[in-house]
């Protein structure tokens, strides 16, 4: 009964050494690493979230949202209605007016890109989206948070 008691202790203590030797031998991480980086250049955007919730072929809707832009230099941006195709696919009428300052554009899928000049500033962007379902929809008939539009200065993509 000792010699098995001696065993198993012996078994034991080999087992936590050998956890402790293949720890310091480096298994599992040895570091982690996080950081978001915002370049002066490229201002701050807080994006509006628009959800049109559950809709059916052929009905029709209004929907407003905010957003805020701070520009940190004068100059001519562009905005664009992202997944045109897509929207054209499910909807039958689908236009996007964006407010900012005393300036307003209008984006459809046809027509998704727009150029504005906005001085340095902070904006409250007012997002104004009128659509008209389809009377037969294709394709993805289910998004949950995709980009619908990105503004950046002229000429950078």
């Amino acid at each position: 009964m000792k010699t098995y008691l001696l065993l198993a202790l012996v078994a034991t203590a080999s087992l936590a050494s050998g956890m402790a030797i293949a720890g310091v031998m480096g298994y599992g991480p040895l570091a982690y690493i996080s950081y978001h980086i915002q370049t002066s250049s490229q201002g701050e955007v807080i994006p509006a979230y628009i959800n049109l919730g559950n809709l059916t072929a052929g009905e029709s809707g209004n929907v407003t949202a905010n957003a805020t832009v701070v520009i940190n230099y004068n100059g001519t941006y562009e905005l664009h209605l992202l997944h045109g195709e897509k929207l054209q696919k499910v909807f039958s009428e689908f236009t996007v007016k964006v407010t900012i300052g005393n300036t307003s554009v209008v984006l459809t899928p046809d027509n998704d890109t727009a150029s504005l000049y906005l001085a340095k500033g902070t904006y409250t962007v007012l997002i104004e989206v009128m659509y008209q379902v389809s009377q037969n929809p294709k394709g993805d008939l289910n998004v949950n948070q995709e980009p619908l539009l990105i503004i950046h200065p002229e000429g950078e993509d």
